[in-house]
Order: C-alpha cells, then sequence, then structure tokens
C-alpha cells in the first residue's frame, strides 16, 4: 500500500527530503558566502594579492567543473544520499585544513580536494532529490529548496563578520567546517539510499546521452553561462567592493544579508510563476531584473537606494537559480535530471571561474570594480536574446507536473 500524501498532495517523505536538500544547498553557499567575507582579512594576513586568491578559488572551480557531469550521472545512478553525504564530509574536512593552513601550497591543494566534494553537495543532487520525489509541487519545491538557502544563509555574512572581529579569520572558517561535518552525519541519518536515483536501467541509460543536438539545450547553455558569470562575480566580489567604497564592513555584510533574505521570498514566487505560466516566461522575467540590477549598481550612492538595489537584486537572483532545473525539466522531463544539471553546470562553473578570475584582475589593474560592472551590464542585457527565443520556441517536450 503506498504511503498517503500529505501535506499539500505530497508525501511526508518527499518534504523531510526537501529539508534535507535546503541544508544542503545553504552548506554550499554559505561555504562561498563566508569566504567572500573573510577574504580582505585573510588577504592582510598573507601578503596575497586578490588575482592570488581568485586563483586558489579558479582552481577549486576548475575541479568542481570538472566533477559536474560526473556527479550527475552518479547521481542518475547511486542516489543524492551518497552523493551529499560524501561530499558534505569532504569539503567540512577541507576547511579544517584551510583554518588551519600557513602556506599558499595549502590553499591551493585545499582547493583541488574541494571542488569535487562541492559539486556532490551542490544543486545537482539536492534538485534530482526534490523533483524525483515531489510530483504534483515541483516548481514550488525547487523555489522552496532555493528560497530556504537564502533563510539560512541571510544571517552568515553577519554572523562571519562577528566571529572573525571576535576571533578571527581561523575560527569563522572551522565554525564552516562544522556545518558541513554534522550535515553529513544528518544526510546520512534522514535520507535513504534510492532517494534521488533515477527509476530503472533505461532512465539511467537515457541519462547517459544529453540532447547535443537540440537547440532548446544551447539556449539554455548560453543563457546561464552569462547568469552564473553575473551573480557568482558579484557575490564573490560585493563584500570587498562595498568596503572599497569607504562603506563599514558591518553594512557591506548587511547588504549581502539583505539580497541573500530577499531571495527566500523570490526563489518560491518564480517557482508558482512557473507552475502557472511555465519556467521560460518566468526566466525572461528574471533575466529583465538581472541587466536591471547590474545596470544600475554602478550608479547608486545612496545607502538607502543600496538597500533598495539589494532586495530588487535578491528577488530575481534567487530567481534565476531557481528556475534552472524547472526549465530543464519542462523541456526535457525529469527522468535524466541529474545528468542534465550536471552537464549545464558544467559549462555554468566554467563561466564562473573565468568570470571571478576576470573581476579580480580587472580590480588589480583599475583598482576599481567599475568596469567589470558594466560589461556585465552589457552581457545581460544580450542574454534576453537567447531567453526571449527559448521562451518562444522552446516547446515543453513532456508535461512537467503530471
Amino acid at each position: 500500500m503506498s504511503a498517503p500524501r500529505q501535506p499539500f498532495g505530497e508525501s511526508w517523505r518527499a518534504w523531510t527530503a526537501l529539508g534535507v536538500g535546503v541544508l544542503a544547498i545553504s552548506a554550499h553557499s554559505a561555504s562561498s558566502v563566508n569566504l567572500s567575507v573573510l577574504m580582505k582579512t585573510i588577504l592582510g594576513e598573507f601578503d596575497w594579492t586578490r588575482s592570488q586568491y581568485a586563483a586558489a578559488t579558479t582552481v577549486r572551480l576548475v575541479a568542481l567543473v570538472l566533477a559536474m557531469p560526473l556527479v550527475g550521472r552518479a547521481t542518475d545512478r547511486v542516489g543524492a544520499r551518497t552523493m551529499l553525504g560524501a561530499g558534505a564530509a569532504v569539503v567540512g574536512v577541507s576547511l579544517v585544513g584551510m583554518a588551519l593552513m600557513h602556506s599558499y601550497g595549502t590553499l591551493l591543494a585545499l582547493s583541488v580536494v574541494m571542488g569535487p566534494a562541492q559539486a556532490c553537495v551542490g544543486s545537482v543532487a539536492a534538485s534530482a532529490l526534490v523533483l524525483r520525489l515531489f510530483h504534483r509541487h515541483r516548481a514550488l519545491a525547487i523555489g522552496i529548496l532555493n528560497g530556504g538557502d537564502n533563510v539560512l544563509n541571510a544571517g552568515v555574512p553577519r554572523a562571519s563578520a562577528r566571529l572573525l572581529e571576535a576571533a578571527g579569520w581561523r575560527h569563522a572558517v572551522a565554525a564552516m567546517a562544522g556545518v558541513y561535518l554534522v550535515l553529513g552525519l544528518l544526510i546520512r541519518l534522514v535520507l535513504a539510499e534510492r532517494d534521488g536515483r533515477a527509476a530503472g536501467d533505461a532512465a539511467q541509460r537515457r541519462g547517459e546521452r544529453l540532447p547535443w543536438g537540440d537547440a532548446r539545450w544551447w539556449a539554455i547553455i548560453v543563457s546561464y553561462v552569462a547568469i552564473y558569470a553575473w551573480v557568482t562575480s558579484l557575490q564573490l566580489h560585493f563584500h570587498a567592493y562595498q568596503t572599497d567604497l569607504g562603506r563599514s564592513p558591518l553594512l557591506a555584510a548587511d547588504l549581502l544579508s539583505t539580497q541573500i533574505l530577499v531571495g527566500a521570498i523570490g526563489a518560491p514566487l518564480f517557482g508558482l510563476l512557473a507552475e502557472r505560466t511555465s519556467a521560460r516566461a518566468a526566466l525572461v522575467l528574471v533575466t529583465i531584473g538581472l541587466a536591471i540590477g547590474a545596470g544600475t549598481l554602478w550608479n547608486i550612492e545612496s545607502p538607502w537606494a543600496l538597500r533598495a538595489w539589494a532586495i530588487g537584486y535578491g528577488l530575481v537572483n534567487s530567481g534565476a537559480v531557481a528556475l534552472l532545473a524547472l526549465v530543464l525539466e519542462e523541456c526535457f522531463g525529469a527522468a535524466r535530471i541529474g545528468s542534465l544539471l550536471g552537464g549545464i553546470m558544467f559549462f555554468c562553473m566554467g563561466a564562473t571561474l573565468l568570470a571571478n578570475q576576470w573581476t579580480a584582475g580587472v580590480f588589480d589593474r583599475d583598482g576599481s570594480y567599475l568596469l567589470a560592472w558594466q560589461a556585465y551590464t552589457v552581457l545581460m542585457t544580450l542574454t534576453l536574446v537567447p531567453v526571449a527565443w527559448l521562451w518562444r520556441r522552446g516547446t515543453p517536450a513532456l508535461a512537467p507536473h503530471g
């Protein structure tokens, strides 16, 4: 006898898995936010340049990028519990090593180890977990998955800044390590081995073949490469950018927290919009908002205007991340969603590492991020072309919520 579906037409098992997925994605994002707040202090202690720090981040992201397709395929085959749990444990141990490091070589070595582990504990496995357990409200569940991430991470910038002031950056990194290690144990205890796994050998074989000949696939790649280049570069450099302008570290952390917290509303809202219209139509609105956010950031002077910007940007930024899995499911179905997400994230994270390195290089050369923000404004405006094409021509292959 099948388990009763409640509440809201979904099983308790699905809602429990959603909670675990929120914690996993939150931990993944929190590490980047934490290190962003700590960056200038770490550089000051070791006398490294921002380009050197960005290079270490690039090493980690290269390892993450190379692992993404394998993580997606492995999620379809062995399930989300194995991928999420192993990834959380390895990242936790790596962060312990970072808290104890005393050389740039150690940072580079830890970055190589941490990259694949972060790929395991990120959105690929968590999204596959949620999409395969939810039936009636998949879009809303994906929105909650990403919105919950924002709720939990809203306090990370301020907590990191406070811990930095009170105990130093090493304790702040060690605290994040503890979060990952506890998460790994929780995943092992709560999730079932089959959760997030593709159903049946046929689905697994389909998961090995990505739709390289489908124009919709390439439209999604082009769109999200641009989106990830912008939103991740801003996340990594926003705190330093604001303090460079003379604003206090706590104010900069508050602005970062504001946009993250507002995303807790934005992601579910765009999930609901995707349920009622389509994920592709919602993506058009998100891209317009991201283009406006990029264009207005480098013209803002007033702290109150910055807070208003953080609210607007937080809404659309969270929507962009939430809609990726929904757009893929809408166009290609959920049977191979792990492999599809892994393939897309290979390109997205590749764009992230190149964009981060370039953004840091702009600052080191000019002493300002202005040129970078202007370039991202142009990029996000151009991204409206493939996004609009996908909306008009990308007819869904399968009904996503049947």
